[in-house]
């Protein structure tokens, strides 16, 4: 009984000295909220990131492969920790369309410098593309965390297509 007394107070004495912060909290915090959004359609994945940068001309953050199914609407949301989501972007590219120079979508407006927390992808062509989540060029220097959320947004007709062409 003494030995159980004693490997009980060695572990409360050793989770409490080596408390550390717990990021898995805040993804999931984040990951909840931006889910829950409104009209986000049908939730299908998130894609959670790390970010922290240590010397101004590193990359940070991460990318992520997704296969896109033709003539679907998607839409991709991000969220960021409170005080970093105009530090954060979100950016939605192919092998075709490299992510720094000419993506599909991204939730940085560079010409008009402006960001947007989503936007609406109708993919014309099946494929793998790829999401990135990173700091902006020049910003971000402390450890933040973030998501991405894809949703389904709905199958596309002929028609609608044919409008997107006009």
């Amino acid at each position: 009984m003494k030995r159980l007394f004693i490997l009980f107070v060695l572990a409360f004495v050793s989770l409490a000295l080596f408390n550390t912060e717990a990021n898995a909290q805040c993804k999931q915090q984040v990951v909840y909220q931006c889910a829950t959004s409104s009209d986000n359609g049908i939730y299908l994945r998130d894609f959670n990131t790390k970010l922290k940068r240590d010397a101004a001309d590193e990359e940070t953050g991460m990318k992520w492969s997704q296969h896109l199914n033709m003539n679907t609407k998607y839409k991709f949301t991000l969220c960021a920790q409170e005080g970093f989501q105009d530090q954060v972007v979100l950016t939605l590219y192919d092998s075709s369309r490299p992510e720094n120079s000419n993506p599909y979508e991204c939730t940085f407006d560079k010409e008009q410098n402006t960001d947007k927390k989503s936007f609406e992808f109708i993919c014309t062509k099946a494929g793998i593309y790829y999401i990135s989540i990173r700091f902006k060029p020049g910003q971000g220097s402390k450890k933040a965390c973030a998501v991405g959320i894809l949703s389904f947004k709905g199958k596309v007709t002929a028609k609608d297509l044919e409008n997107m062409k006009k």
